[in-house]
């Protein structure tokens, strides 16, 4: 997830004519209005649903989606990123090596900081620092320095460190956590860069799967759930469950999201797309 936060913020615009109260509106329409509509529409299907989950939840749970805790559980990203990019927004101007470094200090400390022990605030201040890195190595144009081959391999390393201290649980607050995703983000950009210097298949691929992100996000969890009732929990074929799940995931929510987007309002407030 650390991507997703760190391409955000590199991407961030505030447009100079409408302003700030504009960039609010855009971002609930993009983030919130699909986060409240899949998760309120699901609902009644997780909780009739709710005797195969690990987790039992009751109707008056569903209060729990104003704090960030959806029905759809992976709609949390949608929730914490309209969060950071609000909060975010009033410091776009003033990015700095200092703000940055009040950010990482902030993300190792974010489990302490939660003062009100609801989880979503931990994870806000945890994935602001990964926002804000996106927006300082734009503005100080420092993304061609993550293409070297060199600077590669040294976060791989640091990546397989990492990893293996996370493993024995040597992880000091979550410094370790953090410098390990860094290392992370910055092998799939050196990838990704390596696929865009190609033409063909692969980038012709990619492009596509960039386009329907949203909606393999949006669906993918609600798309497999019978699937894995049917496979995992009563026929008890793991391995075939997860690769049926995987294929249905992703190639019906593509189906789902292109008949969303024929209508205007399906398109508004399942997608978050005004056009």
């Amino acid at each position: 997830m650390p991507v997703f936060f760190f391409v955000a913020g590199y991407f961030m615009h505030i447009p100079l004519k409408e302003g700030f109260q504009n960039f609010i509106k855009d971002k609930s329409i993009r983030l919130m209005v699909p986060y409240f509509t899949i998760g309120i529409l699901y609902f009644p299907f997780k909780l009739a649903l709710s005797k195969f989950a690990n987790q039992q939840i009751n109707a008056q749970d569903i209060w729990k989606i104003f704090i960030g805790i959806n029905p759809d559980g992976e709609l949390w990203f949608l929730y914490c990123l309209f969060f950071i990019s609000i909060l975010i927004a009033f410091f776009v101007k003033r990015v700095n090596f200092g703000l940055l470094l009040i950010s990482f200090i902030v993300g190792i400390f974010s489990d302490m900081l939660n003062i009100f022990s609801v989880s979503m605030v931990s994870k806000i201040l945890y994935f602001q620092f990964f926002y804000i890195l996106g927006l300082y190595i734009k503005k100080y144009m420092l993304l061609d320095h993550m293409k070297s081959t060199v600077i590669a391999l040294i976060s791989m390393v640091i990546f397989i460190v990492g990893n293996y201290a996370l493993l024995h649980d040597m992880n000091a607050f979550k410094i370790v956590t953090l410098i390990t995703a860094v290392s992370g983000i910055t092998i799939t950009h050196y990838i990704a860069n390596q696929i865009q210097s190609k033409v063909g298949l692969y980038k012709t691929l990619l492009v596509f799967l960039g386009t329907v992100s949203m909606d393999i996000y949006i669906f993918s969890d609600i798309v497999k759930i019978p699937f894995r009732i049917v496979l995992w929990s009563k026929l008890g074929l793991y391995y075939e469950a997860f690769i049926v799940c995987f294929l249905a995931s992703t190639t019906l929510s593509i189906l789902i999201g292109y008949i969303l987007r024929k209508n205007h309002y399906s398109r508004l407030l399942c997608l978050g797309m005004k056009k």
